[in-house]
């Protein structure tokens, strides 16, 4: 390929005029060059505008990656403050449980412990109505209504043998009178039982 220098310091044949086979091989030369150098040109213009072309495109790209960016990071501290705040809420929410709990539990402490002790107050309560009844039973067994008179259960004779019964003295009768009227024949009547023949 020739270069400008080689164009400008182009001799040729000096005589009445130039050689007119060199001058057309020159242009020849020349034109052929010039036609190399469009087309390399064109395709050196096309190359640029594919490589301005792939440039805009990776710039849109860029700028769709970095609003994307933008987003994903104001979408990501949105989620975060949400998620923040979601768990503050559960966390007041959980202590609000807590502490209710605690005051339904106390307060069933409370109540159990009132009930036990008026369970306790009940069954001391009981024990001293119980022993009382039972003091007053063992009284009550202990007392004259309760003592058999063992001679209400002795073998009477018939009126025919019966001996007469014995006046007597005054200080006897003194002593029967004191002796309420239903305990003089003991606390239970006593009934004559004939012997049957065998």
């Amino acid at each position: 390929m020739l270069t400008p220098s080689e164009i400008r310091e182009k001799t040729y044949k000096s005589g009445l005029g130039y050689d007119k086979k060199e001058v057309e091989q020159f242009i020849q030369e020349v034109s052929e060059d010039y036609e190399k150098l469009l087309n390399e040109n064109e395709g050196l213009n096309k190359k640029v505008k594919d490589l301005s072309d792939s440039i805009g495109y990776y710039k849109s790209i860029e700028k769709t990656l970095q609003k994307a960016l933008v987003i994903a990071e104001k979408t990501a501290q949105d989620i975060k403050d949400s998620a923040h705040k979601e768990a503050e809420a559960i966390e007041l929410e959980a202590k609000a449980n807590a502490k209710m709990i605690k005051s339904n539990a106390l307060k069933q402490s409370e109540m159990l412990e009132h009930k036990t002790l008026n369970l306790l107050k009940q069954y001391d309560l009981f024990k001293v109505h119980f022993k009382n009844l039972l003091n007053a039973q063992m009284e009550l067994l202990s007392s004259r209504s309760f003592q058999i008179n063992t001679l209400d259960f002795s073998y009477n004779e018939s009126n025919e043998t019966q001996p007469e019964p014995i006046a007597l003295d005054n200080s006897d009768k003194e002593v029967k009178e004191d002796v309420p009227k239903d305990e003089k024949t003991g606390a239970f009547e006593f009934i004559a039982i004939e012997d049957e023949e065998i």
